[in-house]
């Protein structure tokens, strides 16, 4: 409980960054007098996915090498540091540069807190108990959104970026005071008697240990993972894509169709909403029937309520789709996570983690771009339809995902 609570406040973090520009795109694309345009907007909103790239990346090959915790503190750190930043600035480059900067902490976040509370769940409910620890993704989305509909009127947009300063410094406190190491890493690099410590502080059961063998020895891209490897990247970059680019153009799109400001607020609201509810419901599932057949039905879903985005809806259905694309956007990448965590074996998780989030984040660079591009000069709403297009992407290459041996003795 102690881990998933710390890792929660640690990405809740994440998911207030990531929807605080969200809400801060229609207040720029009213301002071009400052040199922001839809395309140099979508450009910013891809650059915090640079460096997020870089930094999922790395995370997952530190935190195998020194540990999920140094990682996790270090990211909470980085990210801090440069959001502040992002609120002392006005023109297009230095916010890119920061916001640059700060995806290095926000993509080295997500792998190390996803193998810590991996490796302290209890096996029956790991994917539920992973799903309570990312829900602090949208719960963090909400509070961005909560806190724009007041902040932004009142202050500016900047306020958005500076608000995190606190918490930022308060989590870090915290996670540096509280936070344990993970006594599988540990056991997984010969440093059993500081696990057994950390197992007998916490009260918590001996470890079955690993069987290791030639493919469990094996690297991510080892034979025996190699289309694994590449089937869980691609899938990520498509559900990446897809609900990044929706949380960070969702007030923006909805804005150029017609919508008022604040109405397109609550459409945010409505989007992280529905992803925290919703995740809850397909982990609870996929503990019961395992991550491959919820995973595939949860971004089906998600394209059809994309698709019928496309079109103008009545306002109750309107919000319906918009809280079901939260479901598959959301909880859709948390079941991926899960299915990569079980289909690697403890020295390889996070470099699996890690890999799959870091080429994933390639999604969350070109979504943006993507995005800006189609809001500048067309139909806003066909936005809905390349997100959907994705989705289903993403549903097939699970379906056809070929198990790895840890996947296989993990399911035995």
């Amino acid at each position: 409980m102690r881990v998933t609570l710390l890792c929660w406040i640690i990405v809740v973090i994440e998911g207030y960054d990531i929807v605080a520009f969200g809400t801060v795109v229609p207040v720029l694309l009213e301002n071009p007098e400052n040199g922001f345009t839809p395309e140099n907007i979508g450009w910013i909103g891809s650059a915090v996915f640079v460096g997020a790239m870089v930094g999922a990346l790395s995370s997952g090959a530190l935190s195998d090498r020194y540990g999920r915790r140094p990682v996790a503190i270090g990211a909470v750190a980085i990210f801090t540091l440069f959001t502040v930043l992002c609120g002392a600035v006005e023109a297009v480059w230095p916010l890119a540069l920061f916001r640059l900067l700060a995806g290095l902490g926000i993509g080295a976040i997500l792998p190390a807190a996803s193998a810590l509370t991996l490796e302290y769940a209890i096996p029956r409910y790991r994917t539920l108990t992973y799903t309570l620890m990312l829900s602090g993704v949208p719960v963090g989305g909400v509070f961005a959104a909560v806190t724009a509909l007041p902040v932004i009127p009142a202050w500016g947009w900047q306020a958005m970026f500076l608000l995190a300063g606190a918490p930022g410094v308060i989590c870090l406190f915290v996670t540096a005071r509280c936070l344990p190491e993970s006594p599988q890493f540990l056991d997984a690099i010969g440093r059993r008697d500081r696990a057994t410590a950390i197992r007998a502080r916490f009260g918590l059961d001996a470890p079955v240990l690993e069987v290791v063998t030639r493919e469990k020895t094996e690297g991510v891209f080892g034979r025996s993972y190699r289309g694994a490897s590449v089937v869980f990247a691609t899938a990520t970059f498509c559900g990446l894509f897809a609900w990044y680019g929706l949380a960070t153009w969702l007030p923006g799109l909805m804005s150029k169709a017609g919508y008022a400001l604040d109405s397109s607020l609550v459409f945010l609201l409505v989007l992280n909403l529905g992803a925290v509810t919703g995740s809850l419901v397909i982990a609870a599932a996929s503990d019961r029937w395992s991550n491959r057949p919820v995973v595939v039905l949860t971004y089906l879903g998600m394209a059809a309520a994309l698709m019928a985005l496309s079109i103008k809806l009545p306002s109750f259905p309107l919000l319906v789709c918009i809280a079901v694309a939260g479901v598959g956007g959301h909880g859709g990448q948390i079941l991926i996570n899960a299915f990569v965590s079980a289909s690697y074996p403890t020295g390889r998780r996070a470099r699996a983690l890690g890999w799959s989030l870091g080429a994933g984040r390639a999604g969350t660079i070109v979504g943006p771009i993507v995005i800006g591009w189609l809001v500048s000069g067309r139909d806003p709403l066909t936005g809905f339809a390349v997100f959907a297009g994705l989705a289903v992407i993403a549903a097939v290459l699970l379906a056809l995902c070929p198990p790895t041996p840890a996947l296989r003795s993990h399911d035995s």
